[in-house]
């Protein structure tokens, strides 16, 4: 936090109340947005007066993958909560892929790849670097990802673990923190 500016607030007052009436007025039309708010919306009580759990079913990411695939994150990301979303995909695409048959191989024969690349200290909106210069951008880390992909898909090239990319760091084939960032947020 600087001053009174938090990334919570700033998301607050620049995102979220839109986006949650974006996805309420496509995912449940018949629910009166502006008239009640964004903050009495409730799906449990919705899915018997609605089509919202349909709708939301249409949507919903199943981890089935059937090319690589690799999730940069970042852990500062107040838009979208690592645990919530990066993560949590990460254990569908492993839940998907332990079912998966011999027939969902990808061109070199192998079950599709995934990785997660959890960028410590990264941000949705890379320009509230400016406020809080703690923040880590994001994007070089997606070019490196993109770049390694393609030398994958391309060239057989191996893939790193999946990783922490420690603020100040990049993607590397032996990473001092393969998997999960243990400090979400570092000074």
């Amino acid at each position: 936090m600087i001053g009174k500016n938090s990334l919570w607030s700033l998301y607050s007052n620049s995102y979220w109340e839109l986006t949650l009436c974006q996805w309420q007025k496509r995912l449940d039309p018949t629910y009166d947005t502006y008239g009640s708010g964004t903050g009495t919306y409730s799906y449990a009580d919705r899915l018997s007066v609605s089509d919202v759990g349909a709708a939301v079913a249409t949507i919903a990411t199943t981890g089935k993958i059937g090319k690589p695939l690799i999730t940069i994150a970042g852990t500062m990301d107040a838009l979208l909560p690592i645990n919530l979303h990066a993560r949590a995909y990460e254990r569908a695409v492993a839940a998907a892929l332990s079912d998966q048959d011999r027939e969902d191989r990808d061109h070199l024969g192998h079950r599709p790849v995934y990785r997660l690349y959890e960028v410590q200290n990264g941000n949705h909106i890379e320009t509230y670097q400016d406020t809080f210069g703690q923040l880590e951008l994001i994007q070089p880390h997606a070019q490196r990802a993109f770049d390694l992909l393609t030398d994958y898909v391309e060239r057989g090239s191996n893939l790193p673990p999946d990783q922490c990319i420690p603020r100040g760091g990049s993607i590397t084939a032996t990473p001092t923190e393969p998997g999960h960032c243990e400090q979400l947020f570092v000074p």
